[in-house]
């Protein structure tokens, strides 16, 4: 059966009205988080996206990075100034991870957070913040990154922080997406690309791309297809908004001439 792709969009929280977040880990169980402990939605919110051309973005990963390859690989074949945008650096919260060494291999400087190097999680997510902005991105985007930013850097790059999800949200979010979708038996389940809040995968959904169940599918089987959907997926998204930016109007991020 075909993949369809789904564009979406939707949008909560913007930068300078966030709450402070609790630690978290998306390798780790969480709790729901209510509706009532978001924080406020800005409502009919514009914004202008790029200050730069081609767009600046740097890209955090924590694996093996394959999300950063298929952007690195597009950007390569149609250039930086036809695709809208250029990587300026890719910064990771581990070090001997795969993801670093396909930057260093396009040449690409990189940078190490560990949280274990910081005395509180705080303290890591404004040094984070801090080796982020000095590369002056336009878009962050999160490349398979394993770690729950917090207020400081939600402060900085809010409403230009991406991430994608292997689930149809607001369906299934957290850790175990995929595995979740396939126990609750649904037919067709896929990913997600949304900006980032301060919730754990509540942020507001910019696209989606839709994957068949199959009756033979495992974890594994059905989570390979949905990285496919999901690579070219997050390189059309981070393509779209760099070459014609987007405007976010109460929930709803609104894409170039949309």
């Amino acid at each position: 059966m075909p993949v369809s792709l789904l564009t979406v969009g939707r949008f909560v929280g913007f930068p300078g009205f966030v709450r402070p977040m609790d630690s978290y880990d998306r390798t780790k169980p969480h709790r729901p988080i209510e509706r009532s402990e978001k924080s406020l939605v800005v409502a009919s919110a514009s914004r202008s996206f790029a200050a730069h051309s081609p767009a600046r973005v740097v890209v955090l990963v924590s694996g093996s990075g394959t999300n950063l390859q298929a952007l690195l690989d597009a950007i390569a074949e149609e250039r930086p100034d036809a695709f809208g945008a250029e990587i300026v650096a890719v910064g990771a919260d581990r070090d001997g991870i795969a993801g670093l060494e396909r930057a260093e291999r396009a040449g690409l400087p990189t940078f190490v957070c560990r949280v274990r190097d910081h005395g509180t999680r705080d303290a890591w997510d404004r040094a984070l913040a801090e080796a982020v902005a000095a590369y002056e991105p336009d878009l962050v985007v999160s490349a398979g990154f394993m770690k729950i930013v917090g207020k400081e850097f939600l402060a900085r790059f809010g409403g230009r922080f991406v991430n994608t999800h292997p689930a149809l949200l607001p369906s299934f979010p957290g850790a175990h997406g995929v595995r979740d979708a396939l126990a609750y038996g649904v037919k067709v389940t896929g990913c997600t690309v949304h900006f980032v809040d301060d919730g754990v995968d509540t942020g507001p959904i910019i696209a989606q791309g839709v994957v068949e169940v199959r009756e033979e599918d495992d974890e594994s089987t059905l989570h390979e297809r949905i990285k496919e959907v999901e690579r070219r997926l997050l390189v059309d998204t981070v393509r779209r908004i760099a070459r014609h930016g987007y405007r976010i109007e109460a929930r709803k991020v609104i894409l170039g001439h949309d």
